[in-house]
């Protein structure tokens, strides 16, 4: 990466679905950032600096961070800089307002703001996130669970309105319609040979199967939503892909109370994990900045001298 092309303003949009995560993950960002040790750290403080440290403070507090309300329109710009083997660098998180129902708006209107797109400029990077044993995690249908849940085939199936069970698009579905949304929006307003960075991120990592946990986020994704999977495989001209498994407390503060009183009595401030394969193999962090200094453009250093593009 040359001198010229860091000094240009990068930007990375955060995309979630319903449910996905996304206020727990701004919040223990926010969190690694003032406390400094990351890739990445605050470059001055975000418009909206109070619904991040009332996020942080639920953490602090052995709490998740409450779900944004339907009508909340959250929008979040995250100044932030860092150092790698690039050299000195700035960029901003950008988390734009349009919070995990307006995503699946978006995708049965076909059309998002003006304000949105204009996001979308050279040097700009994408996470989009998904959360392990989320409520909200629509599985694909096929032939044999379409009849126990529709009482039809797939065919003759066709639910007038929303319900959480059975009625809503799958999540595989609505995540690769948006990546196609993105290429065509990068390829209108920068030109088709932009590859944007786009990191899958599954968030609540903890909660995933040990056996899908020793394989790695990828894994994950494959056996769970295995048509973006399959998306990410064949459209690598496109994009540049990476998975990342991501826990903000590195277990269930809901769940397990033995877990949550060892977390009280620890240090809150630096809980939390990054699991990715940015060197080529299988890699646990604690670096919470590590996907949005990726997805922003930065050459990731590893303890053992390698760095990953």
């Amino acid at each position: 990466m040359s001198m010229e092309t860091q000094q240009q303003p990068r930007s990375v949009l955060l995309i979630g679905v319903q449910d996905a995560g996304k206020t727990n993950f701004l919040s223990r960002l926010w969190l690694s950032l003032e406390a400094g040790g990351g890739i990445l750290a605050k470059s001055g403080l975000p418009p909206d600096l109070d619904y991040l440290k009332a996020g942080g403070d639920h953490l602090l507090k052995g709490e998740f961070a409450p779900h944004t309300p339907h009508d909340v329109h959250d929008k979040t710009e995250i100044p932030v800089k860092g150092t790698s083997v690039d050299g000195e660098f700035v960029g901003t998180l950008v988390v734009p307002d349009l919070p995990g129902e307006q995503i699946l708006s978006v995708f049965r209107t076909r059309k998002w703001s003006s304000e949105w797109e204009n996001k979308i400029l050279l040097g700009c990077g994408c996470l989009l996130l998904v959360r392990v044993d989320s409520k909200e995690l629509i599985n694909p249908l096929d032939w044999l669970n379409c009849p126990i849940q529709f009482g039809s085939p797939v065919s003759a199936a066709a639910p007038e309105k929303d319900s959480q069970d059975n009625s809503k698009p799958p999540t595989q579905v609505v995540m690769v319609d948006w990546l196609q949304f993105l290429r065509q929006a990068f390829t209108a307003r920068i030109n088709g040979a932009y590859r944007p960075r786009v990191g899958i991120v599954v968030s609540a990592w903890d909660l995933a199967p040990e056996d899908q946990k020793n394989a790695g986020p990828e894994a994950w994704i494959k056996s769970n939503l295995p048509l973006l999977h399959q998306f990410v495989q064949t459209n690598g001209e496109d994009f540049e892909f990476t998975f990342f498994g991501v826990s903000v407390t590195s277990g269930d503060l809901q769940a397990d109370p033995e877990f949550k009183a060892a977390y009280l009595d620890g240090d809150p401030r630096t809980a939390g994990q990054v699991v990715h394969s940015l060197s080529g193999k299988l890699e646990n962090s604690s670096d919470m900045t590590l996907p949005v200094g990726w997805a922003l453009g930065l050459t990731i250093t590893h303890n053992d001298g390698k760095s990953s593009d």
